[in-house]
């Protein structure tokens, strides 16, 4: 087995081996090494399977964090202690140093976290782009960098880049800072320009142009020679959910396609008509929960190491009642998004059952997007093997017997989209079931008005009907 990173593994093995455990704690992100540590007090023995460093994309940078009483550099040495072996899990065996082991498990945690992916805009195939977690783990020096994103992670990664002596701008196509918070923290050390509601045009000999929205008639074009983009954009690794069975939905929140999962982190199992039914025994923390503040991501861990075990009856339910409405307290006061989607994930959309995903409106990873374009250039919808969304404009042009697909959408179009027959995506290979599936499905969705998950799921058959 060769793996350089989660999304990059040739699975290979000369060897068959049984692994026996507990709990089985997939990824070495920091929910799952803190959920680890909490459940070996309880007298649990815990394997933890994992790719990369341990914490990581939180040990990575010189920037400070929002949450500075989380030490996880501490934490990860910790978890050293316990049962860690590099491998990588496809929901079914894991891998790892030539074996392909059978796995035997009371309880299975995914910290799988999230993935940095490129930015796509015409041309981007031609510009020099490196994921954000790439660029940290070897810092360049001494050139001029544009950073896209202003999350938290962002403007982190771009601190770092900054101290290390390289010239930095920061871009984001939001109409705003996407992390307020972290920014007035740490605005006094920022000596780089920032830019937001831009659109990317192009990348031409050196020359990174693009437009920024300003209200006015016009938008205003610039221009900046750039040796190196560095995108900044997280989204949620799907890859293990979705091959063990969970469907997984659109979160504006998180710019991702996630399964549905308790307030505790118990991942839900759907019935025909997409109501949840109950969970079992595989539970998400870290950025496949939704946390992105280590302090959130802390907390869950340990409430989540609390609630599995008091379905072994080693914790009472009081005391895990007691953690979670501490913990959903936190939230509404902290991070009262997160507050919202983890109701909607658990009871479902007003409390129905069932998940109505929102629409795409905001789409970090399409660096060209802005609502209401009037027209998709030839941009790239898979970056693990550089698919083009004209190759799926194709598609449904040929599916619903049409001349053109129109982009800009009007309310009048509304019963015509309903009823738009829409090709389901078939990515093949780790990489692409990882990263193009989401990262298609939200361009997609936002390009044409569609739910993303059509594109996996295809639409319920009432929505069909004749498109003249």
């Amino acid at each position: 087995m060769g793996c350089v990173s989660p999304i990059s593994c040739e699975l290979q093995a000369s060897r068959e081996a049984e692994l026996r455990t507990d709990v089985l704690v997939v990824g070495g992100g920091l929910g799952g090494l803190v959920a680890a540590l909490e459940l070996r007090r309880y007298g649990y023995e815990v394997k933890i399977v994992h790719m990369g460093r341990l914490g990581g994309h939180h040990v990575l940078g010189s920037a400070p964090r929002f949450a500075e009483d989380i030490d996880v550099e501490s934490i990860a040495a910790k978890v050293k202690e316990l049962d860690v072996m590099e491998g990588f899990f496809d929901g079914l065996f894991v891998y790892s140093g030539g074996t392909r082991y059978s796995v035997h498990y009371r309880h299975l945690i995914l910290a799988t976290g999230g993935v940095d992916v490129p930015i796509t805009f015409p041309n981007s195939a031609k510009a020099p782009q490196k994921p954000a977690e790439e660029a940290l783990q070897s810092p360049p020096r001494g050139l001029k960098i544009a950073v896209w994103g202003s999350t938290e992670w962002g403007l982190r990664t771009a601190l770092t880049l900054r101290g290390l002596g390289n010239e930095v701008i920061l871009l984001d196509n939001s109409a705003y800072l996407r992390d307020t918070k972290y920014y007035e923290k740490i605005k006094s050390k920022i000596d780089f320009p920032i830019t937001t509601s831009v659109i990317i045009k192009r990348f031409e000999k050196g020359v990174l142009t693009y437009e920024v929205v300003t209200g006015k008639k016009q938008n205003e074009t610039r221009q900046e020679k750039v040796d190196l983009i560095v995108s900044a954009v997280r989204m949620v690794n799907p890859y293990v959910p979705m091959k063990l069975g969970f469907k997984v939905f659109y979160s504006f929140e998180l710019n991702s396609l996630i399964p549905r999962r308790t307030n505790a982190g118990e991942l839900l199992m759907l019935d025909s008509s997409g109501r949840a039914v109950g969970g079992g025994n595989v539970y998400a923390t870290g950025h496949l929960y939704g946390a992105v503040r280590e302090n959130h991501v802390a907390q869950q861990a340990k409430l989540l190491a609390k609630y599995i075990a008091s379905k072994d009856g080693h914790e009472s339910p009081d005391a895990v009642k007691n953690e979670l409405d501490k913990f959903l307290v936190t939230l509404t006061v902290e991070a009262n998004w997160l507050y919202n989607l983890g109701n909607r994930l658990e009871k479902g959309t007003d409390g129905t059952g069932r998940y109505v995903e929102p629409n795409v409106i905001d789409v970090p990873h399409w660096a060209s997007f802005w609502p209401q374009l009037e027209e998709v250039e030839d941009v790239v919808i898979c970056p693990c093997d550089g698919t083009t969304i004209d190759k799926v404009m194709a598609e449904i042009k040929r599916l619903n017997r049409l001349k053109e697909v129109k982009i800009k959408i009007t309310h009048e179009e509304t019963d015509l989209l309903r009823q738009l027959k829409l090709p389901q995506l078939n990515f093949g290979g780790l990489c692409a079931e990882s990263v193009c599936l989401p990262y298609a499905a939200i361009i997609l969705g936002a390009a044409l008005a569609q739910r993303p998950s059509y594109f996996l799921y295809g639409k319920p058959q009432m929505l069909y009907g004749e498109i003249s």
